[in-house]
C-alpha cells in the first residue's frame, strides 16, 4: 500500500503508528530541529570548574536520520539538568569534544541501540559526548555518523587538562522556531532640529519613538536611515548611532565632503547594529531613537546638521530570539 494505512486521526480504535506520530511531531516543528526556547540546553562549566559540564533543563527538536525516517521528528524535554563527564587530554595534543542531545529509538531500521531495562518508561534520549571531533565542527550531520541529535556545545580542551572552563565551551545551539517581532516607524520633524554637539545626543527628537520589547526578545536588529537632511554655514562631519533604551549601538561616520552651507547632503545616511537585549530590558517599553554628534565643524566652526520638516527618518527594528 502506497500510504500509511491509519493517517491521523481515525476514531473506532483504529492504531495508528509511530511514524505518523513522529510526522506530526515534525509538521509541528515546521520540519526544523534545534531548542526551543533561548535559554533551554546550555552547556555551562560547574560553578567550580571540574571534570564535568552542566546541561541545563530545556527542551527540543530532533529530526529522524535513521532509514525510513524522513518527516518525522522527535520532541525531548529535560526538566532537570544533567552533567556530563569529560576525558581529560594527555600531554601529547588538545582535543574538541561535540556535547549532543541524541535520540537512540532501537525500533527504527537500521539504529544501532539496544532497548532500554525498561521499554515503557526509556530513557530514549540523552545528552552524549562525540569525543575527538574535527576542530571546529559546529553541527552533528557534518560527522557523517547518521545520528538523529542536534549539537548543543563544542568544548575545546587543551593539552594536559581535566578541568572545564566556560572559556573552553563554544555554544552551538540554535533556536528552532526563533521568534521574531518586526517594526517600522516612519517619522520627520514638524520643525528645524540641528545638531552642533560633540557628545551624543537623540537627533531628531520626532525620531524618538516608545517600544516594547517582548518577554521572549534575547537580541534587536537596528537600521536607521535618514534622508534630506541639511549641513549649514560650512562642512560638518561626524557619527550617528541607534539607540535602544540604555543600548546604543556602534557609531557610523557620516562626511559632507564637498557639500557647502545650506546644500541638503549628497547620499542617505544609514547607520545599524545588531545588540544583545539584557533580561531587565525584556518586556518593558523603551525609546527607539537616532543619535548623532559632530566631530569637525568646518573651517569656520559653524557647521550644523539640520533636520527639517522634509527630513524623513525611518527607523526598522527587529527583535529576535537567538540562544543565550
Amino acid at each position: 500500500m502506497a500510504f500509511d494505512p491509519v493517517p491521523w486521526f481515525i476514531g473506532g480504535g483504529a492504531e495508528h503508528s509511530p511514524e505518523v506520530a513522529r510526522m506530526i511531531a515534525y509538521s509541528a516543528f515546521r520540519g526544523n530541529e534545534g531548542v526551543m526556547a533561548a535559554g533551554d540546553l546550555a552547556v555551562k562549566a560547574l560553578d567550580v570548574p571540574g571534570t564535568s559540564v552542566r546541561v541545563m533543563p530545556g527542551a527540543c527538536a530532533i529530526n529522524s536520520r535513521a532509514v525510513g525516517g524522513a518527516y518525522q521528528a522527535y520532541g525531548g524535554r529535560a526538566p532537570s539538568e544533567s552533567l556530563v563527564e569529560i576525558g581529560s587530554t594527555g600531554s601529547g595534543a588538545g582535543r574538541s569534544d561535540l556535547i549532543v542531545a541524541r535520540v537512540e529509538d532501537p525500533f527504527m531500521p537500521g539504529e544501532p541501540w539496544s532497548e532500554p531495562p525498561d521499554v515503557t518508561a526509556g530513557p530514549y534520549i540523552f545528552p552524549r559526548v562525540i569525543s575527538g571531533v574535527p576542530a571546529g565542527t559546529t553541527t552533528v550531520d557534518a560527522l557523517g555518523l547518521g545520528y538523529s541529535a542536534i549539537a548543543l556545545a563544542r568544548i575545546d580542551l587543551p593539552a594536559s587538562t581535566g578541568t572545564v572552563t566556560q572559556a573552553m565551551i563554544t555554544d552551538l545551539r540554535r533556536v528552532a522556531n526563533p521568534r521574531r517581532e518586526r517594526r517600522l516607524i516612519v517619522s520627520s520633524p514638524a520643525s528645524n532640529h540641528d545638531i552642533a554637539l560633540s557628545t551624543f545626543a537623540d537627533w531628531p527628537s520626532a525620531a524618538v519613538k516608545p517600544v516594547t520589547v517582548p518577554t521572549w526578545a534575547t537580541q534587536v536588529r537596528i537600521v536607521q536611515t535618514i534622508a534630506g537632511c541639511l549641513a549649514f554655514w560650512d562642512k560638518v562631519n561626524g557619527e550617528t548611532r541607534v539607540r535602544l533604551g540604555t543600548l546604543y549601538g556602534q557609531p557610523t561616520l557620516y562626511d559632507t565632503n564637498s557639500v557647502v552651507g545650506g546644500d541638503a547632503l549628497d547620499k542617505t545616511m544609514v547607520t545599524a547594529d545588531t545588540l544583545a537585549v539584557p533580561s531587565a530590558m525584556r518586556g518593558t517599553t523603551q525609546d527607539v531613537a537616532l543619535q548623532a554628534r559632530t566631530t569637525y565643524r568646518g573651517a569656520t566652526g559653524t557647521a550644523i546638521l539640520r533636520a527639517t520638516v522634509a527630513t524623513t527618518i525611518v527607523t526598522d527594528i527587529e527583535f529576535v530570539e537567538v540562544p543565550e
